[in-house]
């Protein structure tokens, strides 16, 4: 990913994502990451990790 795509990931993340992880446990938010069916593994674990980062610098 360019430096661009992955603002643009982080911002969808803060801007969709976010808000409603910010009430959950990592268990949760894990749970519910990992029961999507339709997203690659890889990208799940990519997912994960920005969603962590970015809760934890909140």
């Amino acid at each position: 990913m360019t430096t661009e795509e992955i603002t643009q990931f982080q911002n969808t993340i803060k801007d969709t994502i976010l808000p409603l992880a910010m009430n959950m446990t990592t268990t949760q938010i894990e749970n519910i990451i990992m029961s999507v069916g339709e997203i690659d593994d890889k990208f799940k674990n990519m997912l994960l990790e920005q969603v962590f980062i970015l809760k934890n610098k909140k």
